[in-house]
């Protein structure tokens, strides 16, 4: 009997195509799995390697039934593997770059053009996978060949000095958990999980232990790991069943019905919110599963909280959900979709095509955006919705340096100034109130921008865009125009008096705007340890009723950068949710991209 028969009966009472229902199984077969991936011991890396090449070659080839599909992964990988020991050109990264990249198109294109049968599973899910390994893979190595002053810290932090075996090189490539919808990361990184130095980072000292004698020995892998990652288990299976249950009802193609001409204006706004909530589902879903599978090997382990004393779980963090859904700006939206392919695309184009001694530009910016595009596929709607975010980004970038400070509180206003929000700290009653509006702002044109990713189709986006008004487009236009003549100059004019500057026309977000703006941490208590996960500590530390390790779980470190756009900075929904800031990754985030699909 063949694997489609045992899925068969599952299909045909859900709906569900046989190959998507065969994917997800292999996101929930990777958790036990990634549990016996721990037990295997540092001294053995290269049978870590032969397990992990194992597993996804399984789960490729007879379970998923990509044979062929295997072969183009083995292409990629055997033609980037050889210009990275062959060549010792500076220019190497760009030849495995293009090539990785140009196979990727061929294969978008050949998709686009034939198509697929209902019953085959897609590869190029894969190969865009494979192509940001490989290419963070070859730039690292070139940055081990490169002085060490020419390099940032973060290249300094994943250089590599050696080029791997290839034994190794396979494991890193083909990590089970993270080959068929990531997350993504370097090389060193896969390296320090294999030969746990990943965790060589003391935990803080315990406030019980008043002797050193009395303080235990640091386990191989920290506490919290299994909790943490059965959550995102939980999160998984329950973003899946929510788009299960109202994907097709909120499916972006309804604009394209005649009902909808049926329906209102508030009818129509409304459903195109619901309708980008739920399709974000569906991604949330498959990464909370991915990210989990990774936590359980132990690669997403990032330090201890030093306020907190717990530990983090957030290296591999594809997706901040509750930071995109409270975002009151573009910026903070795109940095915290898809943040490892942010993160691809910051250090392997973005900061790959800025001179030495210069800074970045248009044209940096451009080539992002059209290298995201490029991996999505070639289906319109992906260029037309990438078109309209880089627009977007624009604008709010504008409205953040003239339109924000107007509602800031001058530079003199001391920072216990009050507002009609007693309950909540600085800043004042105006600023809140363009918080909201931001947040409302963003919302409501990220769903109109994203319907392009699901429709794909260059007729259907344009007819979905029409029947929508065009009212991001509207908005767009309008604003670009009307900073571009006259209204920059003129907002510029009124900038000083109001933020006390001095005269100079331009307002600083650092010094002491920045601490008055800054969101403090939130006090969280110590996660409380278990008998699996930490060794016996003394009883009044342990308490089985705290959950508060949930929303420790789900909270990210703060990394210090203000977002662009409307409502960027520490806004009225930051500090409403705070603790909830973008993971830190080396160094801050550029840019956004994307995820296969969106």
């Amino acid at each position: 009997m063949s694997i489609d028969a045992l899925f068969a009966p599952l299909s045909n009472a859900t709906g569900v195509r046989i190959p998507e229902i065969k994917m997800v199984s292999t996101f929930l077969i990777s958790y036990p799995l990634a549990s016996l991936h721990t037990r295997i011991p540092k001294t053995r890396p290269n049978l870590a390697h032969l397990y992990n090449i194992a597993v996804s070659v399984f789960f490729i080839w007879p379970f998923l039934g990509m044979g062929a599909g295997m072969a183009h992964l083995m292409l990629d990988i055997g033609v980037t593997y050889g210009l990275v020991v062959g060549s010792r050109d500076r220019r190497m990264p760009w030849a495995v770059f293009g090539f990785v990249m140009g196979h990727l198109f061929l294969m978008h294109a050949h998709r686009y053009v034939f198509g697929l049968d209902e019953n085959t599973s897609d590869i190029t899910f894969a190969m865009m996978m494979m192509a940001q390994k490989l290419t963070m893979f070859a730039w690292n190595v070139q940055d081990g060949r490169t002085k060490a002053e020419d390099l940032d810290a973060s290249q300094m932090a994943t250089r590599l000095l050696h080029v791997p075996s290839p034994l190794a090189y396979l494991g890193y490539c083909f990590f089970f958990p993270s080959a068929l919808a990531g997350p993504t990361f370097d090389y060193a990184t896969y390296d320090s999980l294999i030969l746990h130095k990943l965790y060589d980072q003391s935990p803080p000292p315990s406030s019980s232990s008043s002797k050193k004698s009395d303080t235990p020995a640091p386990r191989r892998i920290p506490y919290g790991r299994k909790r943490v990652a059965y959550l995102y288990l939980v999160l998984g299976v329950g973003f899946m069943g929510i788009f299960a249950a109202f994907g097709g009802q909120a499916s972006f193609h309804r604009i394209l019905t005649p009902a909808w001409d049926n329906w209102g204006w508030a009818t129509r706004f409304a459903f195109i919110q619901f309708a980008g909530l739920v399709a974000r589902t569906k991604y949330y879903g498959v990464w909370s599963f991915t990210e989990g599978a990774c936590i359980l090997t132990g690669v997403g382990f990032n330090g201890y909280d030093p306020k907190t004393g717990r530990t983090m779980w957030n290296r591999v963090r594809n997706v901040n959900i509750i930071s995109l859904e409270t975002a009151e700006s573009f910026k903070v939206v795109f940095d915290n979709w898809n943040c490892r392919t942010n993160v691809w695309l910051r250090d392997c184009v973005y900061k790959r095509l800025v001179q030495k001694g210069k800074k970045p530009g248009s044209m940096q910016s451009m080539a992002t955006f059209l290298t995201s595009a490029l991996w999505h596929g070639v289906e319109p709607g992906y260029y037309l919705a990438f078109l309209t975010a880089g627009l977007i980004v624009s604008l709010g970038r504008q409205m953040r340096n003239y339109v924000r400070p107007y509602f800031l509180p001058p530079s003199s206003a001391p920072t216990s100034a009050p507002n009609s929000f007693p309950q909540y700290p600085y800043p004042n009653t105006r600023k809140r109130i363009y918080d909201i509006l931001g947040w409302l702002v963003v919302q409501a044109n990220l769903n109109y921008i994203v319907s392009a990713f699901f429709l794909l189709n260059l007729r259907d986006c344009i007819k979905a865009y029409h029947r929508m008004g065009w009212y991001s487009h509207i908005l767009i236009a309008g604003s670009l125009v009307f900073f571009h003549f006259g209204g920059r100059r003129a907002l510029r004019a009124g900038l000083p008096a109001q933020a006390g500057t001095g005269g100079k026309g331009k307002v600083k977000s650092g010094g002491k705007d920045k601490e008055r703006l800054d969101v403090s941490t939130p006090r969280v208590t110590v996660e409380p340890p278990s008998p699996v996960d930490m060794p016996p500590q003394p009883r009044e530390e342990v308490d089985s009723r705290d959950l508060k390790w949930v929303r420790h779980a789900l909270e990210n470190q703060q990394t210090g950068h203000e977002a662009e756009g409307m409502g960027g900075g520490a806004g009225f929904v930051d500090q409403v949710m705070k603790g909830t800031e973008t993971p830190m990754v080396e160094t801050p985030r550029y840019g956004r991209s994307g995820s296969p699909g969106f």
